[in-house]
């Protein structure tokens, strides 16, 4: 029987039904900075850079409130296949990568709470607003995939994307 991983003292999610799974083709779920090198260390890369080229998009990342004022925190997530899909859905609709799949995947499913969901979150994006104040790696990182256009689309567009899809099954 395998450990439980948890991450933040939250345990990880194992939901793999349609609703579920219908967010990894449309939805991208945000590596934290440890993720980076748990990844990257199972798909047998050495180079972290290297790594994030073929495996990452920067993404605009979560919209939040803070002090009364909105910004971004940008995040890091997994590259698309052309379809649009997380470049780890296989064509079962499984991860490729499910024993490190990103935070921003591995600790959610669509059957929680918004207040479970936004506890988690909140712990996730701390510590990336973490990296990004001290110039860590996963900023590094993502200024180098931003700079050279591996750009992710905003989460807002993706969800977008999302409804409409939605929106033409349920006209079907």
């Amino acid at each position: 029987m395998s450990e439980t991983r948890t991450t933040f003292g939250f345990n990880r999610t194992e939901c793999a039904c349609a609703e579920c799974a219908l967010n990894c083709r449309f939805i991208s779920g945000y590596l934290i900075p440890t993720d980076l090198a748990a990844i990257a260390d199972q798909l047998g890369f050495d180079n972290l850079l290297a790594f994030a080229l073929e495996n990452l998009l920067a993404s605009p990342g979560a919209t939040v409130m803070a002090n009364g004022e909105l910004f971004q925190i940008p995040t890091l997530v997994p590259a698309r296949q052309a379809n649009g899909a997380c470049k780890f859905l296989t064509s079962d609709n499984r991860c490729a990568i499910h024993v490190v799949s990103p935070y921003g995947c591995s600790h959610f499913d669509v059957h929680q709470s918004n207040a479970e969901a936004d506890e988690r979150s909140l712990a996730g994006l701390s510590a990336i607003v973490r990296e990004w104040v001290r110039g860590g790696l996963y900023a590094r990182i993502w200024m180098v995939l931003h700079s050279t256009d591996l750009v992710a689309l905003s989460s807002l567009e993706a969800k977008a994307r999302l409804l409409r899809t939605l929106t033409e099954l349920d006209e079907m």
